[in-house]
Parts: C-alpha cells; structure tokens; sequence
C-alpha cells in the first residue's frame, strides 16, 4: 500500500480526471475510431482486440489493486 501512496489522487478532483483519462477517453477513440473504421474491416476487427484487451488489462488490474492492497 505504501508504494500506491505517492500516485493516488489527493482530491475528488483529481480522482475525476484519473477516472477521464482511464476510461472515458479511450472510450472516447474507440467510439470515433468504430464510426471512422467501418469501411475497413480488418482494421475494425483490430480495435475490437485492442479495446477489448484494454478492458481486461483494466478488469484484472483493479481486481489485482483491491486483493493485493
């Protein structure tokens, strides 16, 4: 726990834009990349793996933060 110390945020705000850049601005690329996307099948297919992936990084991530800490 003391080593997460120093990179959690010390206020609700910069809790909030913690929160943006983890989740809500990827979101934000896969959203504009899947409308810009749609005429290239293959690349699509690869956002889908990528945000995918992404997801889980973060699913086991946070699991692992809540069990280890």
């Amino acid at each position: 726990m003391t080593l997460m110390l120093p990179v959690m945020p010390t206020n609700w705000l910069m809790g909030a834009l913690v929160f943006a850049v983890v989740l809500l601005m990827p979101t934000a690329v896969y959203f504009a990349g899947h409308s810009a996307l749609r005429r290239f099948p293959k690349l699509l297919n690869a956002l889908h793996w990528l945000f995918g992936a992404y997801l889980i990084y973060l699913i086991v991530a946070g699991v692992a933060t809540l069990l280890i800490s």
